[in-house]
C-alpha cells in the first residue's frame, strides 16, 4: 500500500510538471541583433517590442526551469527514499534466507550418495515382540486330599512387525506356543499348541477409523490326542486350521490401547488335512460315506463359510508392573443354519495378565474361552449301568494356566 501511495504522487507531479511547460512548445524563439531583425525593424519601437517580447520569454522559460529543478528534486528524494527501502528489504529478505539455510541440512559436496535399502526399511519397519519358557510344577507328600505330582512347561514366543508406507500400513503378528505335562507315573500329555498368525492392510484416513483388510490363520504343531488315551488323535498340523479373509473398518483410539475390526463381509476356511479325520467329518466338512453302489466316498478336507467377523484387541496396565491384555474374536456364519433358524456363531477369547517381576521374570496367569459350533463333544448317559454315548455337541471349551516365565523382549 506504501509504495503504491508513491507512485500515484510521482505520476502526478510528473503531470503537473508538463502542463506547466506545454505553453513553451513550438513558440518561435528569436534572435538577438541578427540581419533578419534589422532588415524588419526601422526603427526604435520595433526594437523595444522585441525586448520586451525576448524578456517575457526568458522570465516564463525561467520559471519553467525553476519548476522542473523543483520537480526534479523531488522525484530525487522519493527515489532516494525507494532505494532506501529497497535495501532494507533486500537485507531483511538476505537475513531470512541465512535462516533458513542453517535450518536445512546441506547437501555434501561430490556426487549425490546411493539410496539404502536398509535406511528404508529401518524408517518405516517397526519390529518388536518376546520369547520365553513358561513353567509350573506341584509336588505333593502325604496329602489327604489326593493329587498327583506333575511339572509343566511351555514355550512361547511372539512378535509384531508394522510396515509404514505413505497412506498404508501393514502389519504382521506372530503367537505360537507349545507346552507339556509331566505326571508322576511319566505319562506326557500336551498342554498348549498353538500357531497364530493375522496380517492387516490399513488405509490411513487421517482419522480413527480406517479402511481395513485382515487376514488371520491358526493351527498346530503336534497331534492331539483323546487324553488319558493317547492312541486317539483328535487333532494335527493342519486338522483343524482355520483361514479367515475379513474385510471392514477398523476404529482404534489415539494410544492404539483399543482397536476394533467390524467386517460385515468375511471368509472363513477350515482346512482338515488328515484324511481320517476328514472321514469322520470332524470340525464341520463333510463326511465320508458309502454310496449306493457300495462305494467308499471319502470326506471333504475343505469347508468354506461366508459371514460377519469382529476382532477386538485390548491392552491395559492395572498398576505399576501389571498388565492386561485381551484378544476376542467371533465370527458369524451367514450360509448355514441351525435347527432353531439361528445363526452359527465361533466365539475365540484370550486373556492374558502379567506381573512382572523384573526384566526376564514374570508371572502369567492365561485365560482361554473358545467356541466352536463344529467341534462336537460326545454326551454320556447311563444305560444298564453303561455310559454310553447319547449325542455330540458343541460345547464352552475353556483352558486356564498360572505360571513364571521368563521372557525375553525386544
Amino acid at each position: 500500500m506504501r509504495f503504491q501511495t508513491r507512485q500515484i504522487i510521482r505520476i502526478i507531479l510528473i503531470f503537473t510538471s508538463t502542463i506547466a511547460t506545454y505553453p513553451l512548445f513550438g513558440q518561435v524563439r528569436y534572435a538577438f541583433m541578427t540581419p533578419e531583425i534589422d532588415s524588419i525593424c526601422s526603427n526604435t519601437l520595433d526594437y523595444v517590442r522585441i525586448k520586451q517580447s525576448l524578456t517575457s520569454q526568458q522570465f516564463a522559460i525561467g520559471q519553467d526551469a525553476e519548476q522542473l529543478r523543483h520537480t526534479i528534486d523531488i522525484l530525487n528524494q522519493h527515489l532516494e527514499e525507494t532505494l532506501n527501502e529497497q535495501m532494507i528489504v533486500e537485507s531483511e529478505l538476505e537475513a531470512i534466507n541465512r535462516h533458513l539455510d542453517s535450518l536445512t541440512p546441506k547437501r555434501p559436496d561430490g556426487p549425490r550418495p546411493k539410496v539404502n535399502i536398509i535406511d528404508i526399511l529401518n524408517e518405516r519397519l517397526s519390529f518388536h515382540g518376546s520369547y520365553g519358557l513358561n513353567i509350573s510344577q506341584l509336588a505333593l507328600s502325604n496329602w489327604a486330599a489326593g493329587g498327583e505330582n506333575s511339572w509343566a512347561g511351555k514355550a512361547f514366543a511372539n512378535f509384531s512387525l508394522v510396515y509404514h508406507k505413505r497412506k498404508f500400513e501393514q502389519k504382521l503378528v506372530g503367537s505360537f506356543a507349545f507346552g507339556i505335562s509331566r505326571f508322576a507315573d511319566k505319562r506326557i500329555e500336551k498342554q498348549d499348541d498353538k500357531i497364530d498368525l493375522t496380517y492387516s492392510l490399513s488405509l490411513d484416513s487421517k482419522t480413527q477409523w480406517n479402511l481395513s483388510g485382515v487376514v488371520t490363520f491358526n493351527t498346530q504343531f503336534a497331534n492331539g490326542y483323546k487324553y488319558p488315551n493317547d492312541s486317539t488323535v483328535i487333532s494335527t498340523f493342519f486338522a483343524p486350521a482355520y483361514l479367515t479373509l475379513s474385510l471392514g473398518y477398523t476404529y482404534k483410539t489415539k494410544n492404539e490401547r483399543f482397536q476394533i475390526l467390524l467386517s460385515p463381509v468375511a471368509g472363513k476356511v477350515t482346512f482338515v488335512m488328515d484324511q481320517e479325520l476328514a472321514d469322520q467329518g470332524a470340525f464341520g466338512v463333510k463326511k465320508g460315506y458309502y454310496n449306493e453302489d457300495g462305494l467308499w466316498i471319502p470326506g471333504e478336507n475343505i469347508n468354506a463359510a461366508l459371514g460377519v467377523n469382529i476382532i477386538i484387541n485390548y491392552k491395559q496396565p492395572i498398576g505399576k508392573n501389571i498388565r492386561y491384555s485381551t484378544v476376542f474374536n467371533t465370527f458369524f456364519n451367514y450360509v448355514e443354519r441351525r435347527n432353531d433358524n439361528r445363526l452359527p456363531i465361533d466365539v475365540n477369547w484370550e486373556n492374558t495378565v502379567n506381573f512382572i517381576i523384573n526384566k526376564f521374570l514374570t508371572t502369567t496367569v492365561f485365560v482361554h474361552l473358545k467356541y466352536d459350533h463344529n467341534t462336537m463333544f460326545p454326551v454320556y448317559e447311563e444305560i444298564e449301568g453303561v455310559q454310553t454315548v447319547v449325542d455330540n455337541v458343541p460345547k464352552l471349551q475353556l483352558k486356564e494356566s498360572v505360571g513364571i516365565a521368563f521372557v525375553h523382549r525386544f
